[in-house]
């Protein structure tokens, strides 16, 4: 079955690059400047590692049709020899300028292919000219002679980028990043991919609402002992209808609250490795607040003997206590305490 997993921290220090060649895209001409070779120094080869590790997150996308052009050069490129991924890469970023003309600056338009142990992966990243780097052309050789500390710090410069993975082992075919709309793609940029989101906005904002509630619940031995899971929840629903666009380390700032800095940093790394694991870290997008509807904020808890407690909100405020751990009997508590109890049925 293929898994929602995008990269996480150890795969994306894993990255290798194994080809990786940019052309020139200048807005006012008929085609980009095609290069047919560029130098780079190991140092200026980690600079792009550590930038295509910065692209390997974002939004899930799925090709839109059988085979679209991206996706059968995709396959075609990674397995190429040096002179077939030149060409193909020529090509791709053909397509890009004619698809964004008159929608994108002067820039370059990397193309790599990418290893990670035996996967390969495509990135294609689109950066804009800036002057914090410098590069040197003889004929149709680049020989790229430095690269700037500006050009590694400012980031903004970073404006398109895709992850394109052709396997079948993950749900998704590429992973998308468009700063020209954090929350989702451009038109143009969708367009040139040929690609749609593979989850709604209602999806994904029931997907962190709910992911919140389930981590801290399978973690009841280790979250505060004072916060029941439905506390992580509230705080995840909290942040989804306070917000015009997520992201996820504010998110995890905003879910994982509390006093004892040792266990916080804990909890942290393990919520961010659970979202890696389930596609939803890096993805950005603007929360549908209308699919948090009652039904999804209501907590539901059921005993090993069929009691069913429901409630909304957190559970101190109706007087409810649940304890997260069992005692030595190996039995959990509830404490509720009301001042008139109905009978419903």
């Amino acid at each position: 079955m293929a898994k929602e997993s995008v990269l996480s921290m150890a795969e994306k220090d894993a990255i290798r690059i194994e080809k990786l060649i940019f052309h020139i895209i200048i807005t006012d001409a008929v085609s980009p400047t095609y290069l047919d070779e560029i130098e780079i120094t190991d140092e200026q080869k980690k600079f792009f590692k550590e930038r295509l590790a910065d692209a390997a997150q974002g939004r899930q996308y799925v090709f839109t049709t059988n085979s679209p052009k991206i996706q059968q050069l995709s396959k075609e490129i990674i397995t190429a020899d040096n002179k077939r991924f030149v060409e193909i890469s020529k090509e791709i970023t053909e397509s890009f300028q004619q698809t964004h003309r008159g929608n994108t600056n002067n820039g370059v338009f990397i193309v790599s292919v990418a290893s990670i142990n035996k996967r390969k992966l495509l990135f294609l990243v689109k950066i804009d000219h800036k002057k914090v780097y410098e590069y040197k052309l003889k004929g149709t050789k680049a020989l790229l002679e430095e690269v700037k500390n500006t050009f590694i710090e400012d980031k903004t410069s970073i404006q398109k980028v895709a992850l394109i993975d052709t396997n079948n082992k993950v749900s998704w075919d590429a992973l998308v990043y468009d700063r020209s709309k954090p929350s989702g793609i451009t038109d143009f940029f969708a367009k040139f991919l040929s690609v749609l989101p593979r989850e709604t906005e209602s999806d994904l904002t029931k997907k962190f609402q709910s992911v919140a509630r389930t981590w801290a619940t399978n973690n009841r031995s280790i979250i505060d002992p004072n916060q029941e899971p439905a506390m992580y929840k509230n705080r995840a629903r909290d942040y989804l209808m306070n917000t015009d666009n997520v992201d996820s380390e504010r998110y995890i700032d905003a879910v994982i609250v509390d006093d004892n800095d040792g266990r916080r940093n804990v909890l942290k790394e393990s919520f961010r490795s659970y979202l890696t694991e389930f596609g939803l870290y890096g993805q950005q997008f603007s929360p549908n607040k209308n699919a948090i509807t009652p039904k999804e904020r209501k907590n539901i808890r059921q005993t090993a003997e069929g009691v069913r407690v429901e409630w909304m909100g957190n559970p101190q405020d109706n007087n409810i206590t649940i304890s997260n751990t069992p005692n030595q009997n190996g039995d959990y508590s509830i404490l509720i305490t009301s001042s008139d109890i109905m009978v419903v049925q």
